[in-house]
Parts: structure tokens; C-alpha cells; sequence
């Protein structure tokens, strides 16, 4: 069985990733910046293997590629401040990995596909919704402009024959996993973990802004189908996965009070707070997400809704803090 390479596999989605093709019975190289995770070494096995590497590496690229069907390149630095504040170091970090991947495959007799992790917000904060394919980009970010030059890296080695890519764009993605390491990053998951403790949920103003939630389930199905495409699935494009439905984030906190009252018989206080005067353009977007295209070329769809998916994180929650002997407070 050929092997699918996961970079970034101690990481929110590479971890639930992991778990997920390993349960279908995949072959699975999983790669870090760092030592293999807990949660690595428990999906260990003989189809199954754990690599400490550094990305920017050439030659690295060459030894995890050898054999492999796929590659699933989640590895990335993802806080939308330290890229600001440090924008070489951010193109270190996201953009040579990518860089040194493609130099790598040219060399390679049959280099695999390659999926690799975007994100909706490179439309920018101003664009039609639903947002699809056909939106144009208008990133205002050093991280969204990193992502774009990494997609054109990928596109124009495909276009040139040297490999076959496409990359996920993706909305905003909650449901229990571990947790992310930005503090700004899953602001949907952190405000279930307060609602859970019996703190209250703190949003900017009315929480009129309007995000497309999409379950990590249903991110980790997107990949898992991308991997088994065909060419016409990865020949350069972007795809959007996304729920198509909008929640402002005020209904999405009142979606999480009802769940923690429904589920502990605490409902949270929902404070409404002033933005900060620094608060970055990109969040304040409105954004619906238009997956038809992805949808079409692999079959995958949407499943679970976002008032389904917040009951799911406290049930779960819940259950693994009872298995641990742990009581929710």
C-alpha cells in the first residue's frame, strides 16, 4: 500500500486527519517540526509512521515522497499577527516548504499528488457571497498573500507537468479536537470550552459578523477525498470547502449558550464587548462559502450543521472528561 504523507500532523486538522485515514486503514507517514505527538504515537503501527523533519529541506521532500500516493501539506505557521510582525520569517516557514516540494517532485520518477491547506480568507474582507472559485482574490494579509504565492507554486508546477496539485480553501473549522496553538485561531471551540467551564462568551459588538462554520468531520473527509481523486480533481485548481450556510457570530454564541444550558443546565452570560481599535480588516469579513465545484469533481458534501455540531462537541467533551474521571465544573 502506498502511503499518504500528512505534514503538519501534530497540528488541529493533521491530527484528526491522521486518525481518520488510519481508521480506513491507510498507510500513513505523518510529519512534524517536532518529536512525534501523544496523539501520533497512539495511531502508531506497522502501516503507520511518525518523522521529525524540516520542511524547507529538499532533500527530505525527496525521502518522504518515495512511494507515496499523496501528499496532505498542512504544515504551516498560522497566526494571522506573528506573520504581520514577521513577514520573512512567515516566508520561511509557509513558502520555502512549498518551494522546496515542487523542486523535490521535478526530480522524482513518479512524484505524488499534492493537497495542499488554504483558506477562504484570501478572497479578502470585501467579495459577493457565496464565495466560490470564480471570486476573485484580494488578500490583505502577509498570511493570506503567503498562501496565494504558495497556490501559484503549485499551479504553475502543474501547468509546467512537473506535478499534480490543488488546495483546499477553508472556511472556519471547529469541532473537538486538540486544541490549535493560536490563540487566534478556532474562536468557536474556545468559547464551547468557556461555556463548558461556566464562563461567560465574550463577542466584539452585536456579533453581526457572518462566518461559514464548517465541522472538522467534514474537513477531514475533504482531504481523505482529495487524496483519492483522480487527475481532474488535482490539476492546479483551488477549491472552496465551506458549509453554504452563514451564522453571525451572535447566533453562533447563542447556538453554544442553548447546547451548554441543554447539556449542564448552566447557561453562559454572553458579554458583548468593544472591538479593538487594531482588530485586522480580515475580521471583519462577511463570508458563505460555495463548495458545488469541489462537491461535483469528488462527490463530498457537507454533513453536519452547525447546531449539530456544537451538541456533538459538548457530548463528546463531556464523555472523555467522564472516561478521564474528570468532572465538568
Amino acid at each position: 500500500m502506498r502511503p499518504i504523507v500528512i505534514t503538519g500532523a501534530r497540528g488541529y486538522i493533521g491530527a484528526a486527519l491522521a486518525r481518520h485515514l488510519a481508521g480506513k486503514g491507510k498507510a500513513l507517514r505523518l510529519v512534524s517540526r517536532l518529536p512525534a505527538a501523544p496523539a501520533e504515537k497512539r495511531i502508531a503501527g506497522e502501516s503507520v509512521s511518525t518523522i521529525e523533519a524540516d520542511l524547507s529541506d529538499e532533500a527530505v521532500w525527496s525521502r518522504l515522497m518515495r512511494d507515496a500516493s499523496a501528499i496532505i501539506h498542512l504544515s504551516a505557521r498560522t497566526d494571522l499577527h506573528a506573520a504581520e510582525a514577521d513577514p520573512d520569517g512567515d516566508e520561511r516557514l509557509n513558502i520555502a516548504p512549498v518551494r522546496a516540494l515542487v523542486r523535490a517532485a521535478a526530480n522524482a520518477d513518479a512524484p505524488p499528488k499534492i493537497i495542499f491547506a488554504s483558506t477562504v480568507t484570501v478572497f479578502g474582507p470585501e467579495h459577493d457571497n457565496p464565495a466560490n472559485e470564480r471570486t476573485p482574490d484580494r488578500p490583505c494579509s502577509v498570511y493570506d498573500r503567503h498562501k496565494v504565492a504558495c497556490e501559484t507554486i503549485l499551479r504553475d508546477a502543474t501547468e509546467a507537468g512537473t506535478i499534480s496539485a490543488c488546495a483546499l480553501r477553508l472556511s472556519n473549522v471547529y469541532g473537538l479536537a486538540g486544541a490549535s496553538v493560536n490563540s487566534n485561531r478556532g474562536i468557536l471551540n474556545v468559547m464551547m470550552r468557556r461555556a463548558l467551564a461556566g464562563e461567560p462568551l465574550t463577542i466584539y459588538g452585536e456579533g453581526a459578523y457572518v462566518r461559514d462554520f464548517i465541522h472538522l468531520d467534514d474537513v477531514v473527509e475533504a482531504f481523505g477525498m482529495a487524496a483519492d481523486s483522480g487527475t481532474d480533481v488535482c490539476g492546479g485548481s483551488h477549491y472552496v470547502i465551506a458549509s453554504g450556510q452563514g451564522h453571525s457570530l451572535g447566533d453562533a454564541y447563542e447556538l453554544i449558550a442553548d447546547a451548554a444550558f441543554a447539556t449542564t443546565g448552566r447557561r453562559p452570560a454572553i458579554r458583548h464587548v468593544p472591538e479593538p481599535p487594531d482588530l485586522h480588516p480580515i475580521e471583519r469579513r462577511n463570508f458563505i462559502g460555495d463548495a458545488a465545484l469541489f462537491s461535483r469533481r469528488t462527490g463530498w458534501r457537507p454533513r453536519v450543521s452547525l447546531a449539530e455540531g456544537i451538541g456533538r462537541f459538548f457530548a463528546e467533551e463531556l464523555a472523555r472528561a467522564a472516561a478521564l474521571g474528570r468532572r465538568v465544573t
